[in-house]
């Protein structure tokens, strides 16, 4: 079995990320005794030092995927902590460990955070991000330096980046029938934020299914629920109560929850007056009795890390693609009209 930049480092008492500086050439970050005893045992291993990314002919292998999260404060978000979860899960199936990386993701991408993504201390990143931003650069730079990579929650990627999302299509698809089934026919799309890639596809999707069963697509009915990174709307999001319509479909339960709150601030009753479906079934759905189209995030950091592994053993980008499934989850925020 061919030695990897583990066995360097376990046998020279340093860091991976020590033996990586030390094979790459770079200078001044470790002592020459440190470094002479790197190269040796590279030596007695068999493990030839690699050029710098600019000019490698093959990835190290390092034994370990990065996550990168859309926030540096992963415990605060659900959605974070369940997609690691899912990726350590099948990571262990396979003998990866899991780096976080904790660079802030918020600053304009620059030489600084190129020279991160490309100093080969892992064998490649899952993105566990949404929005369109800091990251793009990044994706569209390592397929060029053949590092495989994987975006999350995006319904499609940069070529060479395989992508993992969630059937937008199938849950607002299920969710506006299942309002039809209920007598519905006035039915309007609070919308998520501008620049988060399913509300494309999740208002897109609105649209489609509206017009194949010949209901109104005002532009109205597209109500904005919030604005770049979540800002929530709160103005517009109170005019739906004005709208005339008796369902809302919603780009995720906390809009949904949200929009609840206001309408009864307004004296409205839900689903008496208005009936709401959200999507994502998150933790306080359940206990307010919205429905909902359900889906796993420990799901999509599976099937991420799934397609991490397909692409790094020379699956195509576009095959390695991953559909995480949802679910109609029918609770009481929906009004059969016809009782």
């Amino acid at each position: 079995m061919r030695s990897t930049i583990r066995n360097v480092a376990e046998e020279a008492g340093v860091s991976i990320a020590t033996v990586s500086l030390v094979l790459r050439g770079i200078e001044g970050r470790t002592t020459d005794e440190t470094r002479e005893r790197v190269i040796q045992v590279a030596r007695r291993l068999s493990y030839t030092p690699v050029k710098p990314p600019t000019s490698q002919n093959r990835p190290l292998d390092t034994g370990i995927v990065t996550l990168v999260p859309e926030h540096r404060e992963m415990e605060k978000h659900d959605l974070h902590m369940l997609t690691y979860q899912g990726v350590v899960s099948v990571a262990r199936e396979y003998g990866y460990d899991v780096l976080t990386s904790v660079g802030k993701e918020s600053q304009q991408y620059g030489k600084q955070e190129k020279t991160r993504y490309l100093d080969r201390r892992s064998d490649g990143f899952i993105f566990a991000v949404s929005y369109q931003g800091p990251w793009e650069k990044a994706l569209h730079l390592l397929p060029e330096y053949n590092i495989p990579s994987v975006a999350c929650f995006r319904p499609e990627a940069p070529d060479g980046v395989a992508a993992v999302c969630v059937d937008n299509v199938g849950a607002v698809r299920t969710a506006v029938q299942h309002l039809i089934e209920n007598g519905h026919r006035r039915i309007a799309y609070l919308c998520g934020p501008p620049d988060n890639f399913d509300e494309a596809k999740r208002r897109a999707a609105w649209l489609q299914v509206m017009q194949e069963h010949d209901l109104d697509t005002s532009e109205q009915f597209l109500v904005p629920g919030s604005g770049p990174r979540h800002a929530l709307d709160t103005k517009a999001m109170a005019s739906v109560a004005k709208l005339g319509v008796t369902a809302v479909v919603c780009y995720n339960d906390a809009e949904a929850l949200w929009l609840w709150r206001l309408l009864e601030e307004q004296g409205l009753k839900v689903p008496d007056d208005i009936s709401l479906v959200g999507i994502d079934d998150n933790p306080h759905a359940g206990p307010r009795g919205l429905t909902t189209l359900g889906h796993s995030f420990i799901d999509i950091g599976r099937l991420a890390m799934e397609a991490w592994i397909e692409l790094k053993n020379g699956g195509e980008a576009r095959d390695c693609y991953k559909l995480a499934p949802v679910k109609l989850i029918s609770r009481a925020s929906v009004r059969n009209l016809s009782d």
